[in-house]
């Protein structure tokens, strides 16, 4: 089973170059790996020039942005150029995942035979991080009563051969090709967050999503610091566009209700803090369309 490989990274060559060597080291070794670099400035132009001069049993693509698109628009752009390449399958990645080994060869083994599970959009790799299974990506977006609600998936899950899942993140999901076009390339306005679990969602429409634990990613990821930061606008912002997108009625209105009663009794208490203020302009910005950087939270913004 040939499958190709879509990385994004910015600004982390270090990890970068680790994952390439993963790569390079799988057992069952890719048809491509395109490499979308989002306008890095430490050096990752000058390294990734270089090492798609390298002869290898994979072609090299090096996509250089002129400016930082963020995950969501990196992967619309690599996506985009793999929909191109002759391979059925994509496996999609942070600069940050390391996948074992095997991976790519236990992926191609589970979709040479995934005729016995119905047709398949996309399987996700067992994704680690601190030890063990990262609840993040791992979780179900579900409708529970008349509210919509993150699920994490429990940690026996992960002794199952398999099992099945109704959306992924970028971290080690292999994707079909033919479902991905007729979903459509990821949204490349979100900038972060929710890109990919939106992105999963549309994919499930046109086949089923699976999680293969055998298949191992490592996830360089430092512990989540606390305190809000200029991410919290981009995951209230795309969220609440992906409700919108995909719980109408009933469920996106509790959603909506919920936020407005949170900004009511805040102002009725007399007070604006921080995180309202960030809330309201995500909500607004949703709901009006407005996408791409925020003029005030961008990359490093801090209270």
């Amino acid at each position: 089973m040939n499958i190709g490989v879509v990385i994004v990274t910015y600004n982390r060559l270090g990890k970068l170059q680790i994952a390439l060597e993963c790569f390079q080291r799988q057992t069952h070794l890719p048809s491509y790996i395109i490499v979308v670099d989002n306008a890095s400035t430490d050096g990752t132009r000058e390294y990734l020039d270089s090492w798609q001069q390298e002869t290898e049993a994979f072609r090299r693509v090096v996509i250089h942005m002129e400016h930082n698109t963020g995950g969501s628009g990196g992967f619309h752009e690599g996506l985009k150029h793999a929909l191109h390449e002759s391979a059925e399958w994509i496996w999609v990645s942070d600069d940050d995942a390391y996948p074992e080994e095997d991976a790519l060869k236990i992926a191609s083994d589970f979709l040479e035979h995934s005729k016995a599970v119905g047709p398949v959009a996309a399987i996700c790799a067992r994704v680690m991080s601190h030890g063990k299974p990262d609840p993040y990506h791992g979780r179900l977006i579900v409708k529970r009563g008349i509210s919509i609600r993150e699920v994490f998936v429990p940690e026996e899950y992960y002794n199952r051969p398999y099992f099945e899942k109704n959306s992924f993140s970028y971290v080690g999901t292999v994707m079909n090709k033919q479902c991905l076009q007729q979903a459509g390339l990821p949204n490349k306005d979100y900038f972060i967050y929710f890109d990919d679990t939106e992105h999963g969602m549309r994919m499930h429409e046109y086949g089923r999503i699976y999680c293969v634990p055998a298949m191992v990613v490592n996830h360089d990821t430092p512990p989540e610091s606390s305190g809000l930061n200029w991410k919290y606008y981009y995951a209230m912002r795309n969220m609440t566009d992906m409700y919108r997108k995909h719980f109408s009625g009933v469920w996106f209105m509790w959603f909506a209700l919920k936020v407005r009663i949170k900004t009511f009794f805040n102002h009725l208490a007399g007070h604006r803090n921080l995180e309202l203020t960030i809330l309201e302009a995500a909500f607004h910005d949703a709901l009006s369309g407005k996408f791409g950087l925020h003029e005030v939270y961008r990359p490093g913004w801090k209270p």
